[in-house]
């Protein structure tokens, strides 16, 4: 009888350590510091992570590219004890306002976005809510699509398969939807006009990847497996086939990633493990020498993970994210807005 209680006492004693933890992360938030290469914009509306962001025109644009018609759209993701949302924010950098936007069909989280002919488009992701230490979470099939002035999505799916913890990316009139968890690693190809195709596995099956278009090729960079690495893959669309690219200096999953001037930057990310932490290390390449060469970029205000970066009028944007990493991820929610400064990353 004495045992038992001992180990009720025990139990109740590692109960009361957790729930103090828990407490002090949640009174204690990481602040933003001051960087010259970045600024702090507006605040999210409603702090969360493990969401999605693409840039649409919010304005007819006659001529593309059009940067004043830019909108940031911040969609869905994670917010409090691991609750999946609905919710769409839009950004006006114009106006340095926040507004809402149609929401979305249903929950996601770790899913992907892409704009794509005026429309933007969504597609997988999961809808569990709740910690899940191995992440077994049931990938979903869906593609939606919000065209331009639309005020509800419609629904031009699905995929050949479902996935989660996917990129998707447009290039040359198509959507590519690259890595993640599902039942394979190919290159899921949607042509608006002939609907979907698959090109080649990506040549290590991965999730929390970046993923982004430089130099009419598609790069696969870092990601998870189930550690973070430093694997970077570049697909050719027109010869359906993947190369080693140049490796990150640092394994990195879950980052912040865009292309600006032919400058590939990422941004955070973390390694989930217990002894792990959210990546402070910052890398950029500059994709138009012969041998590119990773170097590091300017730091931003916080380091974040499970924040998709958006390149918005020319400049690198992180909305959200977390900074605290694997099962402390819920009590580091941002609703930070970062935004890097015009010529930070210039050559």
């Amino acid at each position: 009888m004495r045992v038992v209680l001992r180990l009720i006492a025990a139990a109740g004693l590692l109960i009361l350590i957790a729930t103090a933890l828990i407490t002090v992360l949640y009174a204690w938030p990481r602040h933003s510091r001051s960087t010259e290469a970045w600024v702090v914009g507006p605040a999210l509306p409603g702090a969360r992570g493990e969401l999605a962001t693409a840039v649409v025109h919010g304005a007819p644009c006659a001529v593309p590219p059009c940067p004043q018609a830019e909108r940031l759209h911040v969609l869905g993701g994670l917010s409090g004890l691991y609750r999946p949302r609905r919710r769409v924010s839009v950004y006006d950098p114009n106006s340095g306002l926040w507004s809402t936007g149609p929401p979305l069909p249903e929950p996601r989280h770790h899913f992907a976005a892409a704009s794509l002919a005026g429309a933007l488009y969504v597609s997988g992701g999961t809808s569990a809510a709740g910690l899940h230490l191995s992440m077994d979470w049931p990938p979903h099939d869906n593609l939606w699509r919000l065209a331009a002035g639309a005020d509800r999505w419609d629904s031009v799916g699905p995929m050949p398969e479902p996935r989660w913890g996917h990129r998707m990316v447009a290039h040359d009139g198509r959507l590519y939807v690259v890595g993640g968890r599902g039942p394979s690693a190919r290159v899921l190809i949607y042509a608006p006009e002939a609907g979907w195709s698959a090109g080649a596995p990506l040549p290590r099956q991965r999730d929390h990847l970046s993923v982004v278009v430089a130099k009419d090729r598609i790069w696969a960079i870092g990601g998870r497996d189930p550690s973070s690495l430093a694997r970077v893959d570049i697909y050719d669309p027109p010869l359906d086939r993947w190369q080693p690219g140049p490796d990150l200096p640092a394994p990195t999953s879950g980052a912040a990633e865009g292309v600006i001037d032919g400058i590939i930057v990422i941004y955070g990310g973390e390694e989930p493990s217990l002894f792990g932490g959210v990546n402070d290390r910052h890398w950029m390449l500059d994709t138009r020498p012969a041998t590119p060469r990773w170097e590091p970029a300017p730091a931003p205000p916080l380091a974040v993970h499970g924040a998709d970066g958006a390149v918005l009028q020319g400049a690198l944007v992180i909305a959200g994210g977390s900074t605290r990493h694997g099962i402390l991820t819920f009590t580091g929610w941002s609703n930070t807005l970062q935004i890097m400064k015009h010529g930070a990353v210039a050559r």
